[in-house]
């Protein structure tokens, strides 16, 4: 990762993978409540990865911002779509960001998760693998049910999630999914962007709708 691309008191973070290594972004308020993981799988989000992760960090939560895919592998498109790939990524992720807070060199906090389009059966996945270590996520876009109906039974983490009003297929997948959980969960549509799905009206909803997901469950617990 470009040096220049990381925002100013922000930290890279490097996770080694038997087929190169990940990076990542980790961005902390003075005195964070909790720590967020952005999951995205190539560069393609990282502009919104980051207005996301600013909205946070004004509201108290810590990011790391995580690309699943190493350099190398960003050309591929069949990889995107690889839930168990990225879930042993994302995992390997969290390992770290655990480890590096019981020996000190980050403040123990919550955990949640926050995946788009591909990532959102990962972060789900892994989710329900962690059990009670991710206190909340949220899903924008995507098929939460390529993360397994097995996943979609054991998760206990209150799950948000978000589908542009004008995807007609996603909704009713996704609401399928959602018939499996026995956790929290909620669907919220998106309002069609005034010119486009990324448009800053829709990032609006987007962020303020995941910003008060994961402040509500951070105070109320789950």
């Amino acid at each position: 990762m470009n040096d220049a691309t990381i925002p100013s008191g922000s930290t890279p973070i490097s996770i080694a993978t038997e087929h190169g290594p990940l990076h990542g972004v980790l961005t902390l308020p003075a005195t964070p409540a909790a720590l967020v993981v952005l999951t995205h799988a190539g560069p393609t989000l990282e502009a919104r990865d980051d207005a996301l992760a600013a909205v946070l960090r004004h509201a108290g939560i810590g990011t790391l911002s995580l690309d699943l895919l190493t350099d190398s592998e960003e050309r591929f498109a069949d990889i995107h779509h690889n839930v168990s790939l990225l879930s042993r990524r994302l995992l390997e992720g969290l390992n770290l960001v655990k480890q590096r807070m019981l020996v000190g060199e980050l403040p123990t906090l919550p955990i949640g998760l926050c995946g788009v389009g591909d990532c959102s059966p990962v972060v789900l996945r892994v989710a329900a693998l962690r059990d009670h270590d991710i206190f909340a996520l949220v899903c924008r876009g995507g098929l939460i049910d390529l993360a397994g109906v097995v996943y979609l039974r054991s998760l206990t983490a209150p799950l948000l999630v978000l589908v542009d009003e004008n995807d007609a297929a996603g909704t009713m997948s996704n609401r399928r999914a959602l018939r499996e959980l026995s956790c929290r969960h909620e669907l919220q549509l998106l309002p069609a962007g005034v010119h486009a799905p990324d448009s800053a009206a829709t990032f609006e909803c987007v962020a303020r709708a995941t910003v008060h997901w994961f402040v509500d469950h951070l105070h109320h617990g789950h």
